[in-house]
């Protein structure tokens, strides 16, 4: 491709997840499938059905619903593919365009668990390659959300080794607006990049954004290349498009208008930051996160305010020694704004650069003893090196980001326990010491696909007639 495509005249073939996290329908439902040997074309026929179930919304979609999308969408489910399931579903690579390394090796193997920092992995249950011993290898994801009732096909036994992550959304507390809290009770889903000509509120929504966010607006908006493949990106290129052997469409390549996801189950240890939280205070517990339990950051006067206005907020100017947010606190680790170039400006272009699209939720799991909660985490990003393998290895698990030595993410970072946590201007001495608050349980590389990619995936291309799901035209809203 040399030119790319309008976003605006694509809509219709992204998957709804890059438009939107369905926040309005609260019940989701996270499906990793193996297909079994020999079953891969009942595979594509329950693909093909799920297809043809108008259940796959397009970003189109999303925004023909408007202000209320909950009166006209119920139920969205989203499809994605490991590199492995790929191979299994018969879509291989050509040599001329061929899928990057990180994809093609996967999160779950021996490269990538070194790149991450993640050794050892013993504790993980599920991984996106087929070699690693004791793990379920996964081939198909699909993300369900849902309010009143599910109506997708559930996957056949028969076909599939099913493992389910479920979020029961009357197990987690609310915001009094009614808006899900992570389990450790902070608002969650805050600091999310909009997409220049896809996320973008429309009429009074974009105006009433724009004045609660000020001058901090424009930090958040970014090129669609950074999420979608095939559009500019924030270096003004055109986002890599690796393409398959037989795709029809020859004047688009196989992955425009796809993204990558990177997944990682992550249980979070409830019981250990209570505990510290008692021993602490919740003051401390903020400063490890780096902002308060309603989601504003620290420093916030007054009441909650608006998504807009939580992501309204800069490092250098304000808080250059970390007196308000730490250094090493979860958001400035994963996000470091304007605090890490030479000034502001330069700092803010870097950051936009290594950004991520976050469409995670909270689970349960049910145990014998009771249940164990988490985050089913899912990144969105066009280029997995550069964006969630950098922000992954070189700000969380770093143990000298900024100016800090010996300490990773206080959250989600390797904590074995004992390690410390450094917070500027404490009286009892600038440190604390921290447990071990998560455990990853897997993770893997997928691609989300466009609609139309989906549907060839899902195609009978073994038969002289393709599946009715391999029609082009765009699922119906």
């Amino acid at each position: 491709m040399k030119h790319a495509p309008r976003l605006s005249e694509q809509s219709h073939d992204i998957q709804g997840m890059l438009k939107s996290g369905f926040g309005w329908l609260k019940s989701s439902r996270f499906w990793l499938l193996t297909i079994r040997d020999g079953c891969e074309d009942q595979a594509r026929a329950w693909l093909a059905r799920l297809v043809e179930s108008k259940l796959v919304v397009s970003a189109r979609c999303v925004a023909t619903a408007k202000t209320k999308p909950e009166t006209s969408i119920g139920e969205a489910v989203s499809v994605a593919f490991s590199f492995a399931g790929l191979e299994k579903l018969g879509c291989t690579e050509t040599a001329t365009h061929p899928f990057p390394t990180p994809f093609r090796s996967g999160m779950g193997s021996t490269l990538r668990e070194q790149l991450l920092r993640d050794a050892p992995r013993d504790q993980w249950r599920w991984s996106d390659v087929e070699s690693a011993e004791g793990r379920q290898a996964v081939h198909i994801l699909i993300a369900q959300w849902w309010d009143a009732a599910a109506r997708m096909e559930e996957p056949d036994p028969a076909v599939f080794i099913v493992r389910v992550v479920d979020n029961n959304p009357c197990s987690f507390a609310r915001d009094k607006d009614g808006r899900l809290r992570e389990p450790f009770g902070f608002r969650d889903g805050l600091a999310q990049p909009v997409i220049r000509g896809l996320r973008e509120e429309g009429g009074a929504a974009l105006r009433q954004a724009r004045n609660d966010a000020g001058r901090f607006y424009e930090d958040r908006v970014v090129e669609p290349g950074e999420f979608i493949l095939g559009y500019r990106n924030e270096y003004d290129e055109l986002t890599y498009c690796p393409n398959v052997n037989d795709w029809r469409h020859s004047e688009d390549r196989f992955t425009l208008n796809g993204s990558y996801l990177a997944v990682r189950q992550i249980e979070q240890n409830v019981d250990a930051f209570e505990q510290f939280r008692k021993a602490h205070g919740q003051d401390v517990c903020e400063k490890l996160m780096g902002r308060r339990k309603d989601g504003m950051p620290l420093g916030w006067q007054g009441p909650p305010g608006s998504d807009s206005a939580a992501d309204a907020f800069r490092f250098r100017v304000e808080d250059a020694n970390g007196f308000v947010c730490p250094k090493g606190a979860h958001i400035r680790r994963s996000n470091p704004r304007d605090s890490l170039g030479i000034d502001v400006r330069s700092s803010i272009k870097s950051s936009k650069l290594h950004r991520l699209l976050r469409r995670g939720r909270p689970y349960r799991e049910k145990t014998e003893k009771g249940h164990r909660d988490g985050i089913f985490f899912i990144a969105c990003n066009a280029d997995l090196e550069r964006q969630f393998e950098f922000i992954h290895q070189r700000w969380l698990q770093n143990p000298r980001f900024g100016t800090l030595d010996n300490q990773d993410d206080p959250v989600v970072g390797s904590q074995p326990s004992g390690k410390t946590f450094t917070i500027p201007g404490l009286p009892s001495g600038g440190e604390v010491t921290l447990a071990s608050f998560t455990l990853t349980l897997g993770g893997g590389y997928f691609l989300l696909p466009g609609i139309a990619a989906l549907k060839f995936i899902a195609a009978d291309r073994a038969g002289t007639k393709p599946s009715s799901a391999h029609r082009v035209e765009a699922a119906a809203c």
